[in-house]
C-alpha cells in the first residue's frame, strides 16, 4: 500500500512541475500582417481585405476574445471598428483573421480634399487583437501595416467636332466626334455608349454604339459617328449653315459602362453624362 502512496505522489509531483513549466514559459502570441486585397472597387468607394495570421507558440490552446482597428488616410484617423467573434487557436498552431474596412470616396474627398487630385491614397491599418491567458489574464497584441490603393477616377466626355461632309436643301451629311478622356493611370474599356444629340433644340442623333472603345492610361480617344440628317431634322440650323451663320446650341446626354485594368474593379459600371454649350463652325 506504501509504494501504491509513493508512486501516486511520485506522479503528482512530476504532474505539478509540468504545471509549473508550462506556466513558466507562456508566451504571448504573435499576430504578424500577411496581405491586403481588394475585395471590390468601383468609382464611389472600395473594400479592403487585411489578412493576419496568429501564431499560438504555447502548449496550450488560447483565445482570441476580439480585435479592434484604426484606419489612417495620411496620417490621419478616418475609421474605427471592432469585431467580438471569439476566435481559438489550438497549441502550438496558427489561425488566420480578416479585417475589412469599406471606405466611401466621397466621404474620403470631404474630409481630405486634396486626394481629389491623387490617383492613390496612402493608408495605415493599426489592429489589436485581445487574447484570455492564463496566469497572464487579457493581453492586446498590436500589429500596424501600409500602403496605397489606387482611386479610379470617371472619364471625362467632351464634345470634340461637326464636319459637315456633304449639304443641300433636303439636308446633310454631318461627322460629329466626342472626346473621352481618361483621367486614370490604368487603361479602361468604354461599352454599351448610348448617346442623344440635340441641336438648337432637334434630335440630331440617337443611338449606342456596338463597339468597345479602349482608352489607355492617361490617354484620350475620339469616337467619330457619321450621320445623315434631314432637313427637318436639321431645321433652322440647316438654313443658319447655308447662310454662313456657324454657331449653335447643342445638348448631348449619354451614359456607358466602365471596365477599366485595375484589380478588384466591378466591370460594367454605368455612368451618365450630360453636357451642353454652344459650338461655332469652322
Amino acid at each position: 500500500m506504501k509504494r501504491v502512496l509513493l508512486i501516486l505522489t511520485a506522479v503528482l509531483i512530476l504532474a505539478g512541475c509540468g504545471t509549473i513549466r508550462d506556466a513558466a514559459d507562456i508566451r504571448e502570441p504573435d499576430v504578424t500582417f500577411q496581405d491586403m486585397s481588394i475585395d471590390q472597387i468601383t468609382f464611389d468607394g472600395v473594400t479592403l481585405l487585411f489578412d493576419f495570421e496568429v501564431n499560438n507558440p504555447n502548449r496550450f490552446g488560447v483565445s482570441a476574445e476580439q480585435y479592434s482597428y484604426e484606419f489612417f488616410i495620411n496620417e490621419q484617423s478616418f475609421i474605427t471598428g471592432l469585431q467580438e467573434d471569439p476566435l481559438s487557436i489550438g497549441r502550438e498552431s496558427s489561425q488566420s483573421i480578416q479585417v475589412p474596412v469599406t471606405l466611401n470616396f466621397s466621404e474620403v474627398y470631404e474630409t481630405f480634399s486634396s486626394v481629389v487630385r491623387q490617383d492613390s491614397l496612402s493608408y495605415a491599418l493599426s489592429t489589436e487583437v485581445e487574447f484570455d491567458m492564463p496566469v497572464l489574464g487579457m493581453r492586446k497584441v498590436p500589429v500596424r501595416t501600409s500602403g496605397e490603393i489606387p482611386i479610379p477616377k470617371v472619364p471625362r466626355i467632351s464634345m470634340g467636332d461637326f464636319n459637315v461632309k456633304e449639304m443641300s436643301l433636303s439636308g446633310a451629311e454631318v461627322e460629329v466626334t466626342f472626346n473621352v478622356q481618361n483621367p486614370n493611370p490604368f487603361a479602361i474599356s468604354i461599352a454599351n455608349a448610348a448617346y442623344e444629340l440635340t441641336v438648337n433644340g432637334r434630335k440630331w442623333l440617337d443611338t449606342t454604339l456596338g463597339e468597345t472603345i479602349r482608352v489607355g492610361g492617361s490617354e484620350r480617344q475620339t469616337i467619330s459617328i457619321p450621320i445623315r440628317l434631314s432637313s427637318s431634322q436639321m431645321g433652322s440650323a440647316l438654313m443658319d449653315i447655308m447662310r454662313g451663320e456657324s454657331t449653335f446650341n447643342y445638348d448631348l446626354k449619354g451614359s456607358a459602362d466602365i471596365s477599366a485594368d485595375l484589380r478588384g474593379f466591378r466591370d460594367g459600371q454605368t455612368f451618365p453624362f450630360d453636357l451642353s454649350g454652344t459650338y461655332t463652325l469652322d
